[in-house]
């Protein structure tokens, strides 16, 4: 039983995932600071300027909540629009790296490799297909990028739903994925075998290597 999964202490998967997600953060930077790659990055800042103005107004008690919210729906529309390419860069990096790099590292990323653990078939005998990386990689919750699925749903909603309407919407899109990250988590913890939602669905486990 050298190798079950019970075994990889909760401790060990949250440094790996903390250290993955410093790394990931670090290269989005570096690519999104290109501005050939992110040419609305000026624009990004100024609005964030405006929407920042406008929530210390909100907080020093100039406006209220609903006069907040009014001031704010064109700005959190446009910071979204204007991240667009920030925004397609962290999932091309996610999907790389969770997916791709993870495949054919032998099941680890570089955390998980400090720490010694690695991504397996639930199956052990079977391999772990790029399907099943991009499933986990899907319904995983990453602090400071958030969820995949989010990110994909608000570059598109961008372009279908009116600024007055967006930013209710995105925020409960957003709020229904940190839910589920949170009970994703706590499934973790009970679980004898610390599986999460994420590895149910995508027939894996953590391991010690």
């Amino acid at each position: 039983m050298e190798n079950s999964v019970s075994e990889v202490k909760i401790s060990k998967r949250v440094i790996a995932y903390l250290l993955d997600i410093l790394l990931v953060l670090f290269v989005v930077t570096l690519v999104t600071s290109i501005r050939f790659i992110n040419p609305h990055y000026d624009k990004y800042l100024e609005t964030y300027e405006k929407y920042s103005s406008v929530l210390e107004e909100y907080y020093n008690g100039d406006i209220n909540e609903n006069e907040m919210i009014k001031l704010n729906n064109d700005n959190y529309y446009y910071l979204t629009k204007y991240s667009i390419s920030y925004n397609i860069a962290i999932m091309v990096v996610l999907i790389l790296y969770y997916v791709f790099f993870q495949k054919y590292n032998r099941g680890a990323t570089l955390g998980k490799q400090i720490m010694k653990i690695k991504v397996v078939n639930v199956e052990e005998k079977k391999d772990v297909s790029i399907l099943n990386y991009l499933i986990r990689a899907l319904f995983s919750f990453y602090i400071y990028v958030g969820s995949i699925i989010p990110l994909v749903l608000s570059t598109i909603l961008v372009f279908i739903i009116k600024a007055s309407k967006y930013m209710l919407v995105n925020t409960i899109i957003s709020y229904i994925f940190l839910l589920f990250a949170i009970i994703n988590f706590s499934v973790m913890c009970i679980r004898k075998d610390r599986r999460g939602i994420h590895e149910i669905i995508s027939k894996t486990k953590v391991i010690n290597q």
